[in-house]
C-alpha cells in the first residue's frame, strides 16, 4: 500500500513538473490549464492525507477532489469551445458538504455521509462530457482519450462513497487511481500539444495570407518617364513586415512613399496595409495634394482608426513628390535621405523631421504642425530613401557590437551611383548581409531614384 501511495504521489508530482516546464517555455493558456489540473490533484492528495482522522474529516478532505474534477472539465471544455461556469458546481458542492455534516451529526454511516459530497465532486467532468456529446463535437483521438479519462476519473470519484471505508479495497482503489492518472497524463499532454500545433498552423496560414497581400500590393512595373527606380522590401525573419513602400503616378506628378510601422509581425503588417490604402485613397481623391497636406490628412485618418483598434502603433514616414515642373518636394518624420550629386561626386544627407512623432500617433496635430522641404535633383543624381532596418542593423543582431549606419551606404553610393540602380541596390544588400552575417531583427526597405537626362 505504501508503494502505491508513493507511485501515485510521484506520478502526480512528475506531471506538475512537466506541465510547468511546458508552460514556462511557451506560455500558452492550454499549458497553464494543465499546470492547474496537476497542481490541484497534488493539493487534493495532500489534503486527503491530512484530513484522515475520522469519518467526517475524510469526507471533507475528499471534497477537495472537486478542484481536480473541475480543472479537467475546464481543460476538456477549452478544447471544444464549451463555456463552463464554476458557480453552479461550487454551490452544489457547498450544499453537499452541508448535507454531509447534517447526516454525520444524525448518526448516518459513511456511505450516506459521503454521497452528498461525491456527486457534486464528479459532476463537472460528467456534465461537460454530456455537453460535448450533445453538441456532436468532432473529437480527435487525443480528445476522445481525454474524454474517456475524465469519465473514468468521475466514476472513480463516485466509488469513493462505496469503497473508501472498506480497507480490503484500498489497494484496488489506488491502482485504479494510478491508471487514471497515467491516462489523463498522456491524453492531457497530447491534447495540449495538438491544440498548440493547430494554433501554430492557423497562425502560419494567416501570416502567409498577410505576406502574400503585402507582396501583391508592392508596386509592380511602375514606370515614371525620365526616372530610374529600384526598391527592396524584406520583412524580418520571414514574417509579416511593417515597412511601407509605394509609388504613385498622377500624370506628370510622381509620388515616392516610404514608412516604417513600430513593432513587427501581423499587427505591424496590418497597420502597414492600412497606411497604404489611406495614402492611395487620399491621392486619388485629392490629386493636387502637397506632401505636407498628404501627411496631415493621413495622420488624422490613421490615428482615429488605430485608436478604434486599440493599436498603440504609429509609423515614421516620408512622402516625396516630383512635381510636373521637375522639382522635388518632401515631408517626413523619418530617417533622413541620402542624395548623390553627380556633378560634384558627393553624398549629402537631408534630415526628415518636418512633423512630430510620425503618422498615426495623435489626431490632434493641425496642418501648421507639418512642414515640407524642396529638393533640387539634377540628371544623374541618385536619391536613396531607407528605413532604420538598414542603418540600425547589427552583427548577428547584437546592437552592442555596432550598427551599420549610413557611412557604408555613402561609400557604396560613391562607388556605384553611375551603375544601374539594381546593381547599386544589390551592393548595399550584399554589404548589409556581410555586416549582419544574415541576422536581422528589423524589416529592411529602401528606394532608389535617379533622374535621367531627358527628365531635367
Amino acid at each position: 500500500m505504501r508503494n502505491l501511495l508513493l507511485l501515485y504521489a510521484g506520478a502526480v508530482l512528475l506531471n506538475v513538473v512537466v506541465s510547468s516546464v511546458l508552460y514556462f517555455r511557451d506560455r500558452k493558456p492550454i499549458y497553464r490549464s494543465l499546470v492547474v489540473c496537476w497542481a490541484a490533484m497534488l493539493v487534493s492528495f495532500g489534503a486527503q492525507g491530512v484530513l484522515s482522522a475520522g469519518q467526517l474529516q475524510i469526507v471533507i478532505g475528499f471534497a477537495t477532489a472537486f478542484l481536480v474534477n473541475f480543472a479537467f472539465a475546464r481543460l476538456l471544455a477549452s478544447t471544444a469551445n464549451v463555456h463552463l461556469r464554476w458557480q453552479p458546481y461550487s454551490a452544489a458542492l457547498i450544499a453537499g458538504v452541508g448535507s454531509s455534516v447534517v447526516l454525520h451529526t444524525a448518526g448516518f454511516g459513511f456511505t450516506a455521509t459521503a454521497l452528498p459530497v461525491v456527486v457534486p465532486v464528479a459532476l463537472p467532468c460528467l456534465v461537460t462530457v454530456v455537453r460535448l456529446l450533445r453538441a456532436r463535437s468532432r473529437l480527435s483521438t487525443a480528445k476522445f482519450v481525454l474524454v474517456i479519462g475524465c469519465v473514468l476519473f468521475s466514476l472513480h470519484n463516485l466509488d469513493f462513497a462505496l469503497l473508501r471505508n472498506r480497507p480490503e479495497f484500498a489497494a484496488f482503489g489506488f491502482t485504479v487511481a494510478i491508471l487514471v492518472v497515467f491516462m489523463l497524463a498522456i491524453a492531457g499532454a497530447a491534447v495540449a500539444l495538438e491544440q498548440v500545433t493547430e494554433q501554430q498552423v492557423r497562425l502560419a496560414t494567416e501570416l502567409d495570407v498577410a505576406r502574400r497581400l503585402q507582396s501583391q500590393i508592392l508596386p509592380r512595373d511602375v514606370r515614371f518617364p525620365g526616372v530610374d527606380i529600384s526598391y527592396h522590401v524584406r520583412p524580418t525573419n520571414n514574417s509579416v513586415g511593417g515597412d511601407y513602400l509605394d509609388l504613385y503616378r498622377d500624370g506628370q506628378r510622381y509620388w515616392f512613399l516610404l514608412g516604417d510601422v513600430t513593432g513587427h509581425g501581423l499587427g505591424a503588417g496590418l497597420v502597414m496595409l492600412m497606411a497604404q490604402s489611406t495614402m492611395t485613397s487620399l491621392l486619388r481623391a485629392r490629386p493636387d495634394l502637397t506632401p505636407r497636406e498628404l501627411n496631415f490628412l493621413a495622420n488624422g485618418a490613421l490615428a482615429e482608426n488605430l485608436a478604434r483598434l486599440g493599436e498603440r502603433r504609429h509609423l515614421t514616414a516620408i512622402s516625396m513628390l516630383r512635381e510636373a515642373g521637375g522639382e522635388f518636394v518632401f515631408s517626413g518624420s523619418h530617417d533622413g535621405l541620402l542624395v548623390y550629386r553627380a556633378a560634384s561626386a558627393e553624398v549629402e544627407l537631408y534630415q526628415a523631421n518636418h512633423f512630430p512623432m510620425g503618422l498615426g500617433f495623435s489626431s490632434e496635430f493641425v496642418l501648421e504642425d507639418f512642414r515640407e522641404e524642396r529638393l533640387q535633383v539634377a540628371a544623374g543624381d541618385v536619391v536613396l530613401l531607407f528605413t532604420d532596418g538598414i542603418t540600425e542593423a547589427a552583427p548577428h543582431g547584437d546592437a552592442r557590437v555596432g550598427m551599420f549606419g549610413t557611412e557604408p551606404i555613402r561609400r557604396l553610393l560613391l562607388e556605384y551611383a553611375r551603375q544601374p540602380l539594381d546593381q547599386l541596390k544589390q551592393a548595399v544588400l550584399d554589404e548589409l548581409d556581410r555586416f549582419t552575417h544574415g541576422v536581422y531583427h528589423d524589416d529592411v526597405a529602401m528606394l532608389l531614384i535617379r533622374l535621367r537626362e531627358e527628365a531635367t
